[in-house]
């Protein structure tokens, strides 16, 4: 016996017009929430803009905190922590064009389940670089085929030239900014 699809809950219209208090991921009709950011976390994303906001010029690209971004239209949205796009940005209120990287920091009730789907969702896409920050561990990793891997990073390769990412002296950082 076949069985009825079941609706979405949420129309990809709905979502795109409804602003959420935390903004919330859309997936094929479902509302994804996201980890709630501790002050590390919050830290370092202010940290990371401050620091792309220097080399954004020169790179020609636009670092966005927390901007929606098209997976696929109409069924899939995602609000990464911090995205690198190639300037001039889309028109829109969401991010339709491919970034040339995806920041995302680690909150301490993230799902690697959930960061692993997200993830593949930005290489789908084409996203060159995929990072994942931990600011309780201060340590990086890089998504490539399918896995994370640790990774000290110096340099993010962009379309544009390499652009310099000390990993270690963003975690020191952080560490003086926090008292520790």
């Amino acid at each position: 016996m076949a069985v009825a699809p079941v609706p979405p809950v949420v129309s990809a219209g709905e979502y795109l017009r409804t602003a959420f208090r935390p903004d919330r991921e859309y997936v094929e009709g479902f509302l994804m929430e996201r980890g709630m950011p501790t002050i590390a976390h919050s830290l370092l994303q202010a940290i990371l803009i401050a620091y792309f906001r220097l080399y954004a010029k020169s790179f020609r690209f636009v670092a966005l905190p927390e901007a929606r971004m098209q997976i696929v239209d109409r069924s899939r949205y995602r609000v990464p922590d911090i995205i690198l796009c190639p300037a001039p940005l889309p028109p829109g209120k969401v991010v339709t064009s491919v970034p040339w990287a995806v920041i995302e920091i680690m909150s301490p009730d993230d799902r690697m389940p959930d960061e692993l789907d997200r993830f593949r969702d930005y290489k789908q896409i084409g996203v060159q670089n995929v990072i994942l920050l931990d600011p309780e561990g201060s340590t990086a990793f890089r998504f490539e085929e399918g896995s994370l891997l640790r990774t000290q990073f110096t340099l993010l390769e962009l379309p544009t030239g390499s652009l310099p990412f000390d990993t270690e002296a963003i975690f020191q950082q952080l560490r003086e900014e926090l008292g520790q």
